[in-house]
């Protein structure tokens, strides 16, 4: 069971390293935390932070300026 919890949180980490969401070196630290955590079998209670998961087929969108509405696209030129 330890091993595949292991595995699931290197590939959940890859994951997150190639979109770009985390470092190379913050997932070598994460995962470096979660082996500990399943050798001492006594995961550190509120320690421990979700992963982030990249959204299926999302478009990064910029953020909106506050204060500002959304405006109507302009209309194709005939």
């Amino acid at each position: 069971m330890k091993t595949i919890i292991g595995a699931v949180i290197a590939v959940a980490l890859a994951a997150a390293v190639s979109y770009g969401l985390i470092s190379q070196q913050t997932a070598d630290q994460i995962q470096t935390q979660a082996n500990q955590s399943l050798a001492t079998d006594q995961p550190s209670a509120g320690t421990q932070r979700p992963l982030p998961t990249p959204p299926e087929n999302s478009i990064p969108q910029a953020p909106a300026q506050p204060g500002s509405s959304p405006q109507p696209p302009a209309p194709a030129p005939k």
